[in-house]
């Protein structure tokens, strides 16, 4: 189960998801309250070197050009498509895919899909902190794994997982106390997805 804290905006917001087993940062270089600059985004990329954790750049609807120029500056691991962006674009990211599509738009070509390493799905409003119709969801599955985001926060995220089983979650404000990281948020939501992994998987050796 791949996790993933998006809405980093520090060092020490980056290094407590990947000291308590975070496999994926998330990086916002669209216009948003979380929003960081190249300069934030190479120190905390640095920081985390030695960690193991995977950075992932967060762009919505922004020239490519200039997303493959932020990739290159801060070497991120992956770049995230949260937006409209056409097929060419897709084709144009210069990193690994991460391709962010509201529930509403699973039905993108599948040419689309296949270029991506992941696909997450999200609310039909990325950054509103609300969960969507999981149910929903549950009848209209892609025919590929995918990542989940939308409203997730530690009390509902087994909910979720055992309605869709993603093949990973995706969290923001689900993690944050005044719209600012909450370490011990951060940790609490990281051990309940694997204390649920490990348990699941003890149960099905057994």
């Amino acid at each position: 189960m791949l996790i993933k804290i998006c809405g980093i905006q520090t060092v020490e917001d980056a290094r407590v998801a990947a000291e308590a087993g975070a496999d994926m940062i998330g990086l916002v270089f669209a216009q948003s309250s979380r929003q960081v600059t190249v300069d934030q985004a190479r120190l905390i990329r640095q920081s985390c070197t030695d960690l193991g954790v995977k950075v992932v750049g967060v762009f919505r609807n922004q020239p490519i050009e200039e997303v493959n120029a932020i990739q290159k500056a801060v070497d991120l691991n992956y770049v995230q498509l949260h937006g409209q962006e056409s097929l060419d674009d897709c084709k144009s990211v210069q990193a690994p895919l991460i391709r962010a599509l509201s529930q509403e738009d699973i039905t993108e070509s599948q040419e689309a899909l296949k270029l991506a390493a992941h696909l997450l799905i999200d609310s039909p409003h990325p950054g509103s902190g609300e969960p969507f119709n999981w149910e929903t969801l549950k009848k209209n599955r892609p025919n590929r794994p995918f990542m989940l985001a939308g409203g997730l926060h530690r009390d509902n995220v087994l909910d979720a997982i055992r309605t869709l089983q993603p093949a990973g979650v995706d969290v923001s404000s689900g993690v944050e106390t005044d719209r600012q990281k909450d370490p011990e948020k951060i940790r609490q939501f990281i051990e309940t997805v694997r204390t649920h992994e490990h348990t699941t998987k003890g149960e099905k050796n057994a």
